[in-house]
């Protein structure tokens, strides 16, 4: 972006420790682990989407400064530290049902919620939707998730190909048309989950879920909400966004 900057307004000069001066320090890139200890070992797997794009107005390709790095620069190996997500975990009781929502590179603690209910010997039953552009080339994780269906650790395995057909279709469309059974799940004492994009995805998929509440609890609005605050009170609604 700074190059972007001087490449526009050629006028602007200053010396190199002036520059520096007002750059930041790079933030530390956060990624939600893939796996479970208990499957793996001391290995750690992560889920990550090469971020790759150009600006208007400017010739220069970017790339995701952790995400290409790690692609693409990253083979001798590299630091790392654990950030402890304490709100987003398998329920203590194995026995409780689980819906996870998990689009894109959102996928990531979902396969690891799976391989941990699996080595744990978990009994409750496992709910996946999971959504990309096409299945062809953005269907993660695929044998893994129909083998774990195929064996009953996963219960139901929902998808949605956004770019698979002309209308897109999206997560949260696919709640909707399973509503009824989702309903019947949170009535059951089910956890509901969800990760990825919180500037649509996880506002769509908030707004899916008060519908099914409203159309299959026959609640107005209002207790639609009361009924999805209560279950978040209950620390049954979890949400990883970013």
């Amino acid at each position: 972006m700074c190059l972007d900057v001087l490449q526009e307004f050629t006028a602007a000069k200053f010396s190199p420790e002036e520059f520096v001066k007002v750059l930041r320090k790079l933030q530390p890139r956060l990624y939600s682990i893939a796996s479970s200890q208990k499957t793996v070992g001391e290995s750690v797997h992560l889920t990550v989407a090469v971020v790759r794009y150009s600006v208007e107005h400017s010739t220069r390709h970017r790339e995701g400064v952790c995400s290409s790095f790690l692609a693409e620069r990253s083979s001798s190996g590299i630091p790392v530290f654990v950030h402890s997500a304490k709100h987003f975990r398998v329920p203590e009781n194995t026995d409780a049902p689980v819906i996870m929502v998990g689009p894109g590179t959102g996928i990531a603690p979902f396969r690891a919620f799976l391989q941990e209910r699996a080595s744990t010997g978990s009994k409750g039953p496992n709910w996946l939707f999971f959504g990309e552009q096409k299945s062809a080339s953005d269907f993660f994780y695929k044998e893994e998730f129909e083998a774990a269906q195929a064996s009953g650790v996963l219960t139901k395995f929902t998808t949605a190909f956004s770019r698979d057909q002309q209308e897109k279709i999206y997560v949260q469309h696919r709640m909707l048309e399973h509503g009824a059974e989702i309903h019947d799940w949170l009535e059951k004492g089910a956890y509901f989950y969800v990760c990825g994009d919180a500037k649509n995805m996880a506002k769509d998929v908030d707004a899916a879920l008060h519908t099914i509440v409203e159309t299959h609890g026959s609640k107005t609005p209002e207790q639609a909400k009361e009924y999805i605050d209560a279950i978040k009170k209950e620390k049954r609604y979890r949400k990883d966004v970013y």
